[in-house]
């Protein structure tokens, strides 16, 4: 077996341990998250539940749909913590669904796991380690270290390279799914004009509900698609090392604060335009991180290609 064919195979055994890695620091991440959301769950719960106390108690009452249906009674319907209700009924509805697509992840990282064995890959990995220290023994012993330091720097790369385009994939539905939020926030916003100028009505208001449900599904879609891009990302940020290095700090974070305040900030027809404003920011910060990763696979492929030139030069040599 030539050093090429020993190089691919090592690469293979290599490219499967790292997805074992990849999914076992996936499959930690997830669980963290969901647990994150089942906690958003309780205390918006208890806060939820603490404010209808206050109101009478007023049990299987929807804030929301008071708040959708409001005509300028604010003031008589203790407009302050209604408000507040029902942002937190929306805050629980996102985490609920937050928490039942997360499951789904998690279920199919588990999936994945159990089709790996470990053990078996190792001892594979132990044996092309041997054969190709016999092949530089024989073919290129002064060339040998430096062979093999390239060789673990190739595998390197190209894994750097996979994750790269897996999170620029990511990025590209984030964007898919921010641009759908944007398009039904502007369309709730214009059926919100149109109930609030020209007297709404019943058509008016049933259409507004369908619009503004219609925005609360998007939003979800785009958050979730957020959360994988950021998760995609922190891949790429553990697999930086000493040669290869992207910083990925600045553009890691922005999924982390998005969602914190989007729904408080659309719950009533005066703040959609708010709202608005907030996705069109972290579409730029997406755009911007995609473009970034880009251009640091461009700096990898150079990378990659001197190593291959280098090695095809020691075993000419």
């Amino acid at each position: 077996m030539d050093w090429p064919q020993l190089q691919k195979e090592q690469e293979m055994i290599h490219t499967q341990l790292r997805n074992a890695s990849r999914l076992s620091e996936q499959k930690l991440l997830i669980e963290g998250q969901i647990d994150h959301a089942q906690r958003d769950i309780n205390n918006h719960s208890t806060a939820l539940n603490h404010i209808r106390s206050r109101l009478d108690k007023l049990e299987g009452f929807s804030f929301m749909n008071m708040i959708r249906t409001w005509t300028g009674q604010q003031e008589e319907l203790r407009a302050e913590k209604i408000d507040k209700a029902a942002i937190l009924e929306l805050k629980i509805k996102e985490a609920q669904n937050m928490q039942q697509d997360l499951s789904k992840d998690l279920e199919q990282v588990n999936g994945k796991l159990a089709q790996i064995n470990g053990r078996q890959l190792q001892e594979a990995l132990s044996q092309v380690n041997a054969k190709k220290r016999r092949y530089l023994q024989l073919h290129a012993p002064h060339q040998a270290q430096r062979l093999e330091q390239l060789a673990n720097e190739e595998i390197l790369t190209k894994q750097l390279i996979k994750e790269i385009n897996e999170a620029q994939e990511a990025g590209d539905v984030a964007l898919t799914m921010l641009g759908q939020a944007a398009a039904s926030l502007h369309s709730a916003s214009g059926f919100s004009t149109w109930d609030t100028f020209f007297g709404g009505g019943l058509i008016a208001t049933h259409l507004k509900h369908d619009a503004l449900d219609q925005t609360e599904s998007y939003l979800h879609n785009a958050q979730i698609a957020l959360q994988r891009f950021h998760n995609e990302l922190l891949d790429v940020q553990d697999m930086s090392t000493k040669s290869l290095h992207i910083e990925t700090d600045g553009f890691v974070k922005f999924a982390d604060y998005f969602f914190d305040d989007i729904f408080s900030a659309w719950s009533v027809h005066s703040k959609i335009s708010t709202a608005r404003e907030q996705v069109s920011r972290v579409q730029d910060d997406v755009h911007n991180a995609i473009w970034r990763l880009q251009d640091q696979k461009n700096n990898v492929q150079d990378l990659m290609q001197s190593i291959e030139e280098e090695q095809k030069y020691l075993l000419q040599a």
